[in-house]
């Protein structure tokens, strides 16, 4: 573990509680926009939001997409890659119970953390995801029995479409997780009504 997995400009905030918010950002936020989302959902628990280091256009993100918008998988791998060492780095360094880490992040953000989820289940209790769609096109069966995770989408989400989170939500039930759908009619934006369903169940 070298110094360079901690130093990837990031916010980390004490909670009273064993619970860690991993925040991840949607495409041209930073590491303190999704703070009010964290204190909403769990007011006690230590927050740790690190930055999306993949630029586009200036915008910040945590892996590369193609003009058409569908998503580079190889920087998706890349980024979950780094984000899990960032992760261990952060448990080391701020003494965070690594069986308590709950994925909470919007778009792009929510994007990642539905994959570190697949790739590294061990890292993460369970997942809020706000205008959240599946990252791979392929996902191979993984064991997600005891997450909970939340879809929480838009029914007019143009990056989100409502059929393919039906059919993503089948299949994390069919890898064991325990998943809710939450929908609202609106677009591409987080829920104040699904925030506050999620905080209620966390």
């Amino acid at each position: 573990m070298t110094n360079n997995d901690i130093a990837r400009p990031h916010v980390f905030q004490k909670g009273s509680s064993s619970r860690t918010l991993l925040l991840l950002h949607g495409t041209g936020a930073d590491e303190h926009d999704l703070l009010g989302l964290a204190r909403a959902l769990d007011p006690e628990a230590s927050v740790l939001s690190p930055r999306g280091m993949h630029l586009e256009s200036g915008m910040n993100r945590f892996f590369e997409r193609y003009p058409d918008g569908s998503f580079n998988e190889v920087s998706i791998d890349q980024g979950v890659a780094e984000l899990a060492e960032f992760l261990e780095a952060a448990i080391f360094e701020y003494e965070i119970d690594r069986t308590n880490i709950f994925g909470t992040g919007f778009s792009n953000g929510a994007n990642t953390a539905a994959a570190l989820m697949i790739k590294h289940p061990a890292l993460l209790s369970g997942a809020a995801l706000f205008g959240s769609t599946k990252p791979y096109r392929e996902v191979e069966k993984v064991d997600l029995k005891g997450k909970h995770v939340w879809l929480a989408n838009g029914d007019q989400d143009p990056y989100a479409p409502v059929q393919v989170s039906e059919a993503w939500v089948e299949q994390l039930q069919s890898f064991g997780a325990e998943v809710k759908w939450l929908r609202h009619p609106g677009g591409h934006q987080i829920s104040q009504s699904h925030v506050a369903e999620i905080a209620n169940a966390l």
